[in-house]
């Protein structure tokens, strides 16, 4: 069973929240990031402003004034700190759509035993750059969205608490609402870790690099003590929010490539022939229509590829497009071997609707990329089924919301 505990957030004020409050770096374009730094005063983006000055090239450096920021922004009282608790944490999305989840901490020691099961392969260097983060900042800003089964008795609990007035709620720039409950009763505190900690499995749903960044952070912070380590030491845990199955949204996530490995595009479409069914759909916009349908773009074109045979693949890895995509189209066809780390291969993600494709198509149409493909989202069952057989998805397989913000509830490793 996986351990779950609260913890003491440091989290923005109702006076403080709707300016400190952000979406997690990586949404942000450049000038949007420029725009936010300029126009609000006290927002986290200056918290982790460090970690771009390119004038500071010690990243170490970087990382250490990343940590006497928030420290600065505690003695301001633009953040304060809570006693232990846990946090509900509800999105609402502007269709109206609500996902809620539990904030608090899991133990590393759950992820390294595959108690806390993981499903996609991780970028090595994006790793190390987040490890070498917590060692410098020393506080986790976002969870790791973890998920698991439905459980009835976590949901009534959920619900009793929620129904009282929010600790905090904002309206982000696009128009989804983010409240958090926190909960500090030391009954109620018993009765929800008790509940997580009967549930059976939980599955990593996004956060796989900032888990495995924190599982690296552990082993180094363990080997720097210079004494018996028990498990329990803060530099275990990591921040974590618990979503049930039934309340994830996953989304496609998509794939471009910078050139054809040489081939002409009558070459590189009559290989692609070898494995898919390939349709020219013409300048016809559409969506994969479900697994195995590929959207292809290329010069101006868009084509339906579908899987022509599937009796000889991994079983669980077969009923992944990303999977089946890199088997016989990138690495027999582009040449190209390792998506984590291959500078010719991008990712996008999409939205279960053709502004996603639109996206997609305007990389291409910009000229950095040739062309562009787009996947059917992967179900939570296909996720479920990955872990549970031990095996990875190719990276960026899933974009999975909600996205939390970044600094609702800070854990702080130093306490």
């Amino acid at each position: 069973m996986p351990q779950f505990r609260p913890f003491k957030g440091i989290r923005p004020t109702e006076e403080t929240v709707q300016d400190f409050v952000t979406k997690s770096i990586d949404r942000y374009s450049v000038e949007e990031l420029q725009e936010n730094i300029k126009t609000r005063n006290h927002s986290f983006l200056h918290v982790i402003e460090p970690t771009w000055d390119q004038s500071i090239e010690d990243i170490s450096v970087r990382f250490s004034k990343v940590r006497n920021n928030l420290e600065d922004y505690i003695d301001q009282k633009v953040l304060v700190q809570d006693k232990s608790s846990f946090y509900i944490y509800q999105v609402v999305q502007p269709n109206g759509r609500k996902t809620k989840g539990l904030l608090g901490l899991v133990n590393i020691n759950d992820y390294n035993a595959n108690t806390i099961k993981k499903h996609e392969e991780t970028i090595d260097r994006r790793v190390e750059l987040f490890a070498n983060y917590l060692k410098g900042a020393q506080f986790h800003a976002e969870p790791v969205l973890l998920t698991h089964k439905p459980a009835q008795r976590v949901d009534l609990l959920l619900e009793a608490e929620m129904k009282r007035k929010p600790t905090l709620t904002l309206v982000d720039t696009d128009n989804v609402e983010h409240s958090l409950w926190r909960i500090d009763n030391r009954l109620n505190l018993k009765q929800f870790k008790d509940s997580i900690e009967k549930l059976e499995e939980i599955y990593i749903a996004d956060g796989h690099h900032r888990m495995e960044s924190s599982s690296q952070y552990t082993a180094q912070a363990a080997a720097d003590s210079g004494e018996k380590v028990y498990g329990d030491e803060t530099f275990n845990y990591t921040l974590a929010m618990l979503v049930s199955h039934d309340e994830l949204i996953i989304n496609d996530y998509n794939r471009v490539v910078k050139d054809l490995n040489g081939l002409s595009k009558e070459d590189f479409i009559q290989k692609i022939e070898e494995y898919f069914e390939v349709i020219p759909k013409g300048n016809e916009q559409f969506l994969p229509t479900k697994k195995h349908h590929i959207l292809m773009y290329i010069d101006n074109e868009f084509y339906s590829l579908y899987t022509k045979s599937l009796d000889n693949e991994v079983k669980g890895l077969k009923e992944l497009d990303t999977y089946i995509f890199e088997q016989h189209l990138l690495k027999p066809i582009l040449n190209i071997h390792d998506t984590r780390n291959d500078k010719r291969i991008g990712f996008v993600h999409g939205t279960k609707d053709l502004k996603g494709i639109e996206t997609l198509k305007a990389k291409v149409d910009t000229g950095e990329y040739v062309a562009g493909f787009a996947f059917y989202p992967v179900s939570v069952a296909d996720l479920q089924l990955i872990s549970d057989l031990g095996l990875k998805m190719p990276p960026k397989s899933t974009y999975i919301e909600p996205k939390p913000l970044s600094g609702f509830a800070v854990f702080d490793l130093k306490d």
